[in-house]
């Protein structure tokens, strides 16, 4: 199988025709999004994709079950491999969410919040 990796408003500016080829095609792929809910490369603006991504994939037609997010911090470590092995292992198409706030955003509005206080 093959494994790709991209980001969020990567996949909504050129990672979603890569995907439906890969439906269409019935390819043994799975699709990892790093989702950090920003626009990193063009100063921190939403991600058109945000809240979205389950719903995007599921239209282009990944099937649900293979619709997996995770949450890439320390504490979840085991239960991220394990789902994973699951998708990599999983002959059709698959799409792992890694979502996680961006550590620049998080930063900024945790500042915000602070000086609101």
């Amino acid at each position: 199988p093959s494994v790709s990796v991209l980001g969020d408003s990567t996949f909504t500016h050129s990672g979603m025709t890569g995907l439906l080829d890969a439906v269409i095609r019935g390819s043994s792929v799975t699709i990892i999004i790093s989702d950090n809910s920003t626009t990193g490369m063009t100063g921190g603006q939403e991600s058109h994709a945000t809240g979205r991504l389950e719903e995007i994939c599921r239209g282009i037609g990944v099937d649900e079950k293979h619709i997996r997010t995770i949450t890439p911090l320390r504490k979840n470590h085991e239960e991220n491999i394990r789902v994973m092995k699951e998708e990599f292992e999983f002959r059709g198409v698959s799409v792992i969410i890694a979502a996680r706030e961006c550590i620049q955003t998080a930063g900024k509005r945790k500042r915000a919040e602070s000086s609101n206080q």
